[in-house]
Formats: structure tokens, C-alpha cells, sequence
């Protein structure tokens, strides 16, 4: 999967600009559809620190109403977290119908940095890889649209990055020891992440590579994902789509370009 990614793809700023809008008029209102048909997305963000992220995150949501809006930015489990099944916090987390939910990181940081870091493996990681399955499954079969994004980056690019964030005083808190670490380790998480899209990929939870090289390029390909699964979600329970001018929805402001690498974000 990740061998069939244009790494190389870019978008004119000036297309990106007049597609934008469009978009996100258009997730606007489909958003609305599900808070009225009770249809629940999860919509999950992983992918390689530095790959700008947080940065295409922060443009996909700038428009939606957040009366039906959560993000959960996920960190490593809390000890009273520990002494639970591992997916006990996920399943708190999952969105009521006619919610979105958008996951900054998600359960595949178990079968991802915990594997590398060799804290599990064999045995375990086999159940982890079913747990999923069985996870995501399940939420399917209750009618939730699932949609899980990577952002694939290469190494050379993400050491670029890297460094143009250490080196501006505003940004180079944002990058810390443990991230050169990971990309030392770079061809090890190759390894783990090919087998997360392998094993992971199904009809109810589809996997979408997101080219990271060009932001533009990864924003536009995250709308258009997102706003496909949506429909077919609300196509799937019988519901007519609105109108595809994508000209309806709130006045949108002249919004500036996708935020700047080094000030949007730093995994």
C-alpha cells in the first residue's frame, strides 16, 4: 500500500486555494446530515511526526459545528488507564450517533511504538491485531463510518523538517529527543506500519495513504476521503445527499494557506 503512493504529488497553491472552500462547504453540510440521520464518524489521524497532521486536522474541522465535533488528542495511557483492558479508553471515547469524532493518534499507537520499542510481540501482539479487528468491526456493523488516514512522509523529508523546526526559537520545543529517536528507527516503524495497513484494512474500516510531502496535496486528498466515506455512509441508510454545488453552507472568510509546518505542529 505505501509503494503505491506518489510521494512526489504536489497542488498549485492557487488550485488548493479554490477547492478549499468548496470542500469544506461540503463537509459542512453533510456533517449536519448525520447530526440529523444519527450517523456516527470516527475519522482517525496517524502517520509519521512532522507529516503535518495537526496542521490538516486544524483545516478540516475550521468550518464544522462543533455542537457535533470532539477531538481527542491521544497520549500514552494514565496508570489507572494500565490497570484496564487497553481498549477500555478508546471504547469511552467512541461518539454518540450523529457525532464525529476525530482521533489525533488512536489504538494503533499499541501495535505501533509499543512493537517497536519491543514491549510486545508473538502472542500478544496476534491479540492485539484480533482486538482491533473485533473493535472496529463491531462499531461497523452499529453503522459507523470509519475512516483512518496515514500520512506517509520519507525519511529524508522528515529529517527536513525536523530540522527547519529546531531551528526557529518558536518552534523547536516541538521537537524533542524521542523524535530523532523514531527516525533512527525509521525502516523498524516502515516494518510495523506496512503490517498495520496489511492487517488492519478492511471493508468496514478502510485504510487511505495520505502523500505527505505537499500539505496542500495531503489537504485536499484528507477532504475528499473524508467527504466520499461520508456519503456513502448516509447513501448506505437510504439518505438523499444535498445538493453538490458546495456552494451552500456559513460564509466562509479568506482563510490563509495551510498552516505553516514549523508553527502547526511537532509529531
Amino acid at each position: 500500500m505505501l509503494e503505491e503512493v506518489d510521494l512526489g504529488a504536489k497542488l498549485r497553491k492557487k488550485v488548493y486555494k479554490a477547492q478549499r472552500p468548496k470542500l469544506q462547504r461540503r463537509l459542512y453540510a453533510l456533517q449536519r446530515d448525520c447530526m440529523s440521520a444519527g450517523l456516527p464518524v470516527i475519522v482517525i489521524f496517524e502517520g509519521w511526526d512532522a507529516a503535518g497532521k495537526g496542521a490538516v486536522q486544524k483545516t478540516l474541522t475550521q468550518h464544522l459545528d462543533p455542537r457535533g465535533l470532539v477531538t481527542y488528542d491521544i497520549q500514552p495511557p494514565r496508570t489507572y488507564e494500565t490497570l484496564m483492558p487497553w481498549l477500555w479508553r478508546f471504547w469511552l471515547k467512541v461518539p454518540r450517533y450523529g457525532e464525529m469524532a476525530i482521533f489525533y493518534h488512536s489504538w494503533y499507537e499499541h501495535v505501533l511504538r509499543e512493537r517497536v520499542e519491543g514491549s510486545l510481540s508473538g502472542q500478544n501482539l496476534s491479540k492485539a491485531y484480533r482486538e482491533i479487528a473485533n473493535f472496529e468491526r463491531m462499531l461497523a456493523d452499529d453503522g459507523y463510518a470509519i475512516i483512518k488516514l496515514f500520512f506517509h512522509l520519507s525519511q529524508e523529508e522528515q529529517a527536513r523538517r525536523f530540522t527547519e523546526m529546531e531551528s526557529n526559537p518558536l518552534s523547536n520545543w516541538r521537537v524533542r529527543p524521542e523524535h530523532w529517536e523514531r527516525h533512527r528507527r525509521y525502516e523498524n516503524y516502515l516494518v510495523a506500519i506496512k503490517e498495520i495497513l496489511k492487517r488492519t484494512d478492511a471493508p468496514g474500516a478502510p485504510w487511505t495513504v495520505i502523500a505527505a510531502t505537499d500539505l496542500r496535496w495531503a489537504c485536499i486528498a484528507v477532504f475528499e476521503t473524508v467527504i466520499a466515506r461520508i456519503e456513502r455512509a448516509l447513501v448506505a441508510r437510504g439518505i438523499a445527499l444535498p445538493a453538490d454545488d458546495r456552494s451552500g453552507g456559513p460564509p466562509l472568510e479568506d482563510v490563509p494557506d495551510v498552516p505553516a509546518l514549523a508553527g502547526a505542529e511537532g509529531e
